[in-house]
């Protein structure tokens, strides 16, 4: 099977130069320089990579898309992503590899929480339990490692996505347009911390644009559950609310007109939010027929 490998890369010529050159040893490499302002397009080509540049910073999920259009028009059976920072292991490829070649996945996510010693830093493991909960409430699968960019799939994957990602949040929307059409499975991986521009991306900034994206695709595959979670805050502010207005009534004194208004307001949105989730859905599963 002809393997093409794709690192979206931004300012990493620390770090290109050895990854492309590794990497090469399973198969074509692709680097899609999404506007580095250093030298990573002249190192990862001299390595041995094929390049494509965007002449600005469009995000993660664009460098994919060029990357992903690129394996389609050059018939590359399998597909393998790795980022180009050296977190991943392009050693660890034939694990990633392996299910495909056997037939036995369609997608492999490389999980850094199946291996033995992961050494995950805290704030990181919260942010992810989080990511990984939503991201499994987009799709069929539980797994549990949502934000994994190290991943392989065949070219029927491929043919079924239609990202709209322009960001990170392109890993879980990659989860959920696939999910319940293809097999899905995590192998064990090891992820590096140790590397040169660690703290490249704003670690919070990311979560949230991720957390955003995720909770945009529940809205449009479960509508029902997005609204409902909604409506149901709604009606527990305005049952607060509402223990506040009548307070002072229940102790000789005058209801809280302000708060009971609020009241008032809050069981309203709640009430029009869960009636929005039901047609929502009912719109949801007419698509999907």
């Amino acid at each position: 099977m002809r393997t093409l490998i794709i690192i979206p890369a931004y300012n990493e010529e620390i770090t290109i130069g050895s990854v492309v050159a590794l990497a090469r040893k399973y198969g074509d490499v692709l680097v899609v320089d999404d506007g580095s302002e250093d030298r990573t397009s002249q190192i990862a080509q001299s390595t041995g990579a094929t390049i494509i540049r965007h002449e600005t910073n469009r995000g993660k999920g664009e460098a994919l898309k060029s990357g992903f259009k690129f394996a389609i028009d050059n018939n590359y059976d399998v597909i393998v992503c790795l980022d180009g920072d050296g977190q991943h292991n392009p050693d660890e490829i034939p694990i990633l590899l392996e299910p495909i070649i056997k037939e036995e996945a369609d997608f492999v996510i490389g999980s850094r929480y199946l291996s033995k010693d992961h050494k995950t830093p805290f704030y990181r493991r919260l942010g992810l339990f989080i990511l990984n909960k939503m991201t499994n409430l987009t799709s069929d699968v539980n797994v549990t490692d949502s934000q994994s960019g190290f991943r392989a799939f065949s070219r029927r994957v491929l043919e079924l996505l239609n990202l709209s990602s322009v960001g990170y949040g392109v890993e879980s929307e990659m989860i959920s347009q696939v999910s319940g059409k293809v097999r899905i499975i995590e192998v064990p991986v090891n992820i590096r911390y140790d590397v040169p521009k660690k703290h490249k991306r704003n670690f919070f900034l990311h979560g949230t644009e991720v957390l955003a994206k995720i909770v945009g695709i529940i809205g449009y595959k479960r509508p029902l559950l997005l609204f409902s979670t909604l409506s149901f805050i709604c009606m527990a502010v305005s049952g607060f609310l509402a223990y506040w207005a009548l307070q002072p009534y229940y102790m000789g004194g005058n209801v809280f007109l302000t708060q009971a208004i609020g009241a008032g307001i809050f069981a309203i949105i709640g009430i029009q939010l869960f009636v929005a989730g039901l047609m929502l859905n009912v719109l949801a599963k007419m698509v999907e027929r």
